[in-house]
């Protein structure tokens, strides 16, 4: 244990020894960079900084603090908190600002509170310093910079997954205010569909953004698989991808057949309950070669490959080879069966609004990148140049940015090297995007948090690969910072400063003994139970949230939202450890 804390120690001092001031973008003319503040003790009641550069500075604009006055020529910016954000615990608090100069970008003096932080202070592209704190997730203790818990929020995160799961439970189930579920699923169609994973907070069961989630989960295991192991969560995280794999594979009966819904989406929302208590039909929906679903069996495709790489990296091949088994049969139903999912299922609230085609293209990379055969890869490449993939976003519904890093990861090819760079210029600070007040990336009313984290994700694989390694390390933070508490509060449920209490989420909202109704689901009471570590939707583009179970933009959950920022929350503690 000595020996063990004065690693620790000698961690944190080396971190803290580094540079307050980090150039993270230098454009000639406009830059961008972070500020470390140092605070040695706790502040109450507001702070002021000064920012003391070589050489003038202009238009700067800035998150977490406000300029109050501007001196010396453009050289002296005067800062304030900005009322939230005015009492401060002693640790390291950053910001990020971007600025306009004459030529490179200039060296700084910070000082906060009047006093001068360290000495230098020149301009420098070291990593984050420390001031975190040692915590340990059941394996080996991992130092964790900033403010945040990020193996805590991680463990959380996996447990929100557990809550999700439909179908007879395991012994070792977690959640004690669940129970065995819709274990009817898929009679109608001879077969046991009764797993998998509810989509939101509502009871259906959407394979097009599950299966997404599974990809991205996946890919997140492998980037990032110490962090996983350090904290004691790997066991955990595959027991979570396999409940949707399993399920997977009975979706799955025959080569050219797929189920990709279960449920009606109208009965389904009319119903507020436990899902134990549904009595309504649920129908099995299927693509089939006569009626196909690219975008959806695709998607699988990608799924089943990624997880299996999971598998065989952790000492299931076996199951890893069933896995992928599945994963070639589905990915040549896509590719010669082209068709649109919901032309067969038509009330899928979760329609392929981009088309299959990016499917076609991501799915075609993740069997390369489990089966090393180069014919994936042709095909990837191919149709990346023949549908236009050089540009597009990243979600359950967008695979274009994503496949830039995986045929990267594939070819070191410096073209898809430079989409994802071109794509994600816009994402950056000052690029073009609209950012919150507070300084999170916003782009669209609906889960603006899960966008946000999912292009978090998008810059931790991407500086895993060596692209801009501190500037998008430095955006990931701000922007999964922001979810755990840099807003002023937690938009992680039963995680850290006044998380959200009554996420939209049904089983979450019902107590395990009693009725649960819509008179419940219209009662301003905190849900009876913690849907631990679920991501909400999160604020408006001015950082207004609403912790009201009836408004489904800012406060409900889903299982693609968590996807994205559990995957950023290993890369953190990977980064920090």
């Amino acid at each position: 244990m000595k020996c063990t804390a004065l690693i620790l120690l000698a961690l944190l001092g080396a971190a803290q020894a580094q540079s307050y001031y980090q150039v993270i973008g230098d454009w000639g003319n406009r830059f961008q960079a972070n500020v470390f503040i140092p605070v040695p003790q706790a502040v109450h009641g507001g702070w002021t900084a000064t920012f003391l550069f070589d050489k003038p500075v202009y238009d700067m604009e800035i998150w977490r603090a406000q300029v109050v006055n501007i001196r010396e020529d453009n050289k002296a910016w005067d800062l304030s908190d900005l009322g939230w954000n005015g009492h401060l615990e002693a640790g390291t608090y950053d910001m990020t600002f971007v600025a306009n100069t004459d030529g490179a970008a200039p060296g700084m003096r910070l000082f906060f509170n009047g006093v001068e932080a360290g000495s230098g202070g020149t301009a420098t592209t070291t990593q984050q310093p420390g001031g975190g704190t040692t915590t340990s997730g059941g394996g080996n203790p991992v130092v964790v910079n900033g403010r945040y818990d990020y193996v805590e929020a991680l463990h959380k995160s996996i447990l929100f997954y557990e809550a999700q799961r439909a179908g007879r439970l395991p012994a070792n189930n977690r959640i004690p205010w669940r129970r065995d579920s819709c274990l009817g699923d898929g009679s109608d169609v001879g077969l046991d569909l009764s797993g998998g994973w509810f989509d939101a907070g509502d009871h259906l069961k959407l394979h097009f953004p599950l299966a997404y989630t599974i990809t991205v989960l996946s890919w997140g295991m492998i980037e990032f698989k110490q962090a996983y192991e350090a904290a004691g969560e790997m066991a955990n995280a595959m027991d979570s991808i396999k409940w949707v794999t399993d399920y997977f594979i009975n979706c799955h009966p025959s080569k050219f057949e797929f189920v990709a819904q279960v449920g009606d989406t109208e009965p389904d929302h009319q119903f507020w309950g436990k899902p134990q208590d549904m009595t309504m039909r649920r129908p099995a929906k299927k693509v089939t070669a006569n009626q196909p679903g690219s975008d959806v069996t695709a998607e699988t495709a990608a799924a089943m490959a990624a997880a299996s790489i999971v598998f065989r990296e952790n000492g299931n091949p076996g199951y890893a080879d069933e896995l992928l088994s599945h994963a070639r049969d589905l990915y040549e139903f896509a590719d010669t069966y082209r068709g649109e999912y919901q032309n067969v299922v038509h009330d899928t609230p979760y329609p392929s609004f981009g088309g299959m085609n990016d499917e076609i293209v991501w799915g075609a990379a993740w069997l390369h990148r489990a089966t090393q055969d180069g014919s994936y890869l042709s095909k990837a490449e191919s149709y990346y140049d023949q549908y236009g993939i050089s540009s597009g976003g990243f979600s359950w519904d967008e695979k274009q940015s994503g496949t830039m890093l995986v045929l990267h990861k594939a070819t070191n090819k410096d073209k898809y090297k430079n989409d994802l760079i071109g794509y994600m210029a816009r994402k950056m600070p000052g690029g073009g995007d609209t950012y919150t007040p507070k300084g999170m990336l916003w782009l669209n009313e609906w889960g603006s948090c899960r966008h946000s984290a999912n292009h978090a994700f998008l810059a931790l694989v991407a500086a895993e690969q060596g692209i801009n390694v501190a500037q998008y390390r430095g955006f990931a933070a701000q922007q999964i910072n922001y979810m755990l508490g840099d807003a002023g509060r937690s938009m992680v449920v039963g995680f850290g400063n006044n998380p959200p209490v009554r996420p939209h989420h049904r089983a979450a909202t019902c107590p395990v003994d009693g009725n649960c109704d819509w008179n419940t689901y219209n009662s301003w009471d905190a849900n009876a139970n913690v849907l631990q570590g679920a991501l909400v939707g999160g604020p408006d583009a001015h950082d207004n949230y609403s912790d009201d179970r009836s408004n489904f933009h800012t406060n409900e959950v889903a299982v693609d939202y968590n996807a994205g920022f559990q995957g950023c929350l290993a890369a953190l503690i990977k980064i920090a450890s």
